[in-house]
């Protein structure tokens, strides 16, 4: 029972102790990498994909394509096809891709583009 006590006495200290230097290290750390990170240049996600590209449902309403300025289809990760739509006003509207109005929709903004 002392033997079981005493290991467990040292094994709580030392995770008292491995912590509060961890959180030292880590502050340090931080503080010399600060200066360096200024000058670096952003890193730019594009590629990756987020979940915001995504489509979760589609719009019931049918698309004004009057009011939309450009498109572009979801990726393959996503768990639905779906075409992102970029209205006049900066929003976002999913459509469903098999939708015929969709389909001319994005034809005609592929021909004339909104500038």
């Amino acid at each position: 029972m002392k033997i079981s006590t005493g290991v467990l006495s040292f094994l709580i200290l030392a995770a008292a102790l491995g912590s509060q230097a961890r959180v030292i290290h880590d502050k340090e750390a931080t503080e010399l990498m600060i200066p360096s990170l200024q000058h670096e240049p952003p890193i730019i996600n594009e590629g990756f994909h987020r979940p915001a590209d995504c489509c979760l449902s589609y719009t019931p309403r049918s698309i004004r394509c009057f009011f939309m300025t450009d498109y572009f289809e979801t990726s393959s990760g996503c768990s639905q096809p779906g075409v992102i739509f970029l209205t006049r006003k900066g929003q976002r509207v999913c459509a469903n891709p098999s939708n015929v109005g969709v389909q001319e929709c994005m034809k005609n903004l592929k021909l004339d583009p909104v500038t």
